[in-house]
């Protein structure tokens, strides 16, 4: 995984979470290239940009901060 993303997600939690609230997200170099309202969703728009396949998932939720690697 990408540590330099992790931090970007901890970085831009608050807009992240006003603009995403309720979706799941993926995650690759700084930038979303995948939303969905389910991780797998997510995950099927992001494999569409992302050739390698290799992005990081979260729940975009108030109540939680959980990141995931996928790749």
């Amino acid at each position: 995984m990408r540590d330099a993303d992790f931090s970007w997600l901890s970085d831009h939690s608050p807009e992240l979470s006003e603009q995403y609230a309720g979706r799941w997200i993926a995650v690759r170099d700084g930038k979303v290239v995948g939303v969905g309202e389910t991780a797998v969703e997510a995950a099927e728009r992001a494999r569409e940009k992302v050739a390698d396949g290799e992005f990081i998932l979260e729940a975009i939720d108030a109540e939680a901060d959980v990141i995931y690697g996928c790749s």
